[in-house]
């Protein structure tokens, strides 16, 4: 088995099994960005499966990425992924390889080691962060994988720091780091905070713990009579509603990007409860609006803001309370530390940054790529019958 490095654009294959709402908004992003750096590209996933992938999953895409359902069948999966995934490279030339997400990662590893050649392989599982990881490195099974497919050469990649010393830890290789880039048009957005005190927090689906611990402070407040209003921008199922609900938490999503910049320009403070979103995706948009951000001391917060420099770090609902508290009422300091925060987004998380950082990854010399075409990048062309 040989690695062939890229010497001209051909494009990157992506390959996913485990379609969860993160690794598609992880490949979207990444997949319009390259293409933005004119790098054509695939995306080879299970058209069935648990989760299943989303109805809409076509139009999250550009539609000049290939998009190559693989059909499952019964307890023949992963012999059809592999099969796909070979057939795929016989029949187009790639630049890359990236597998995503554990299952497509073992298996397309292994897959790939039957080949005589190949390009490069890169791996990110998608799910070695925060209290994730701990579950993931205690289990047996799933380090015993990974350490019998790292045998099979791939380069793994994090999508933040927890995840990629996570990996560095169970492949024994240096991984990079690939950070979620945020929309341009938070980094540009103008606060104009209410004349009432206002805490925004960003609530995942079934984020139970998040929910419970924003009520326990809103409660603290309200008893306390602080006149702060809370809000929780997220779904709104109905266990997590009721102790939101009871402690005078307002409920306005999911939200759009549009709305959610909103509310994002509306608030004094962003909060963070949750343990669920590891990848802190509600703290670096609200990075990148400028807005200071009070997080809770879970697994993998350190590596989203650095405590008084960035943002400031609670390790339980008594210390976010105070550090929220002194927020509001130093205003100043406030506005030093979401300018701090911003300044810190704009290096980590700008598109741009998360394109050359891409384009780094594959080895791909941008200045020989060509220059964009609306109409042919992310295209391929059919081999001849």
């Amino acid at each position: 088995m040989s690695a062939t490095p890229a010497v001209a654009t051909s494009g990157v294959l992506h390959a996913v099994e485990h379609l969860s709402s993160s690794v598609v908004d992880f490949l979207a992003q990444a997949t319009r960005e390259l293409l933005q750096g004119g790098v054509r590209q695939t995306v080879v996933y299970a058209s069935h499966g648990r989760p299943a992938p989303p109805r809409d999953l076509p139009a999250r895409f550009d539609p000049r990425v290939r998009l190559v359902p693989i059909e499952r069948p019964s307890g023949r999966w992963h012999w059809a992924f592999a099969r796909a995934l070979c057939d795929e490279l016989s029949a187009r030339p790639y630049d890359a390889v990236h597998l995503h997400a554990g299952k497509a990662g073992f298996v397309g590893r292994l897959a790939l080691g039957s080949l005589p050649s190949h390009p490069p392989v890169y791996y990110t599982p998608h799910g070695l962060t925060g209290v994730h990881s701990r579950r993931a490195l205690a289990s047996l099974l799933g380090g015993w994988l990974e350490r019998l497919a790292v045998y099979h050469a791939c380069h793994p990649v994090g999508c933040g720091h927890g995840e990629a010393r996570a990996l560095e830890r169970l492949t024994r290789r240096s991984a990079s780091v690939l950070e979620d880039a945020v929309d341009a048009a938070y980094f540009e957005l103008a606060l104009t905070p209410d004349s009432r005190p206002r805490v925004l927090t960003i609530g995942g689906r079934g984020d139970i713990v998040g929910a419970r611990r924003l009520a326990e402070l809103a409660a603290r407040f309200h008893f306390a009579g602080e006149p702060v209003h809370f809000v929780w921008a997220g779904h709104g199922e109905s266990r997590l509603e009721q102790p939101l609900a009871a402690a005078g938490v307002e409920i306005v999503g999911p939200l759009d990007d549009c709305a959610l910049r909103t509310q994002l320009a509306r608030a004094h403070v962003y909060l963070h409860t949750s343990r669920r979103d590891a990848r802190g995706t509600g703290v670096s948009r609200a990075m990148a609006a400028g807005l200071p951000c009070v997080v809770a001391g879970v697994p993998g917060s350190h590596d989203l803001v650095s405590h008084q420099l960035t943002g400031l770090l609670g390790a339980d609902v008594s210390a976010l309370a105070e550090q929220v508290k002194r927020l509001l009422d130093h205003p100043a300091r406030a506005r030093e530390l979401g300018d701090s925060a911003r300044r810190e987004a704009r290096q980590r998380f700008h598109p741009q940054r998360f394109r050359h950082a891409l384009l780094a990854l594959y080895r791909l010399d941008v200045d020989r790529l060509p220059a964009p075409d609306s109409a042919r990048a992310g295209a391929f062309d059919l081999p001849a019958s």
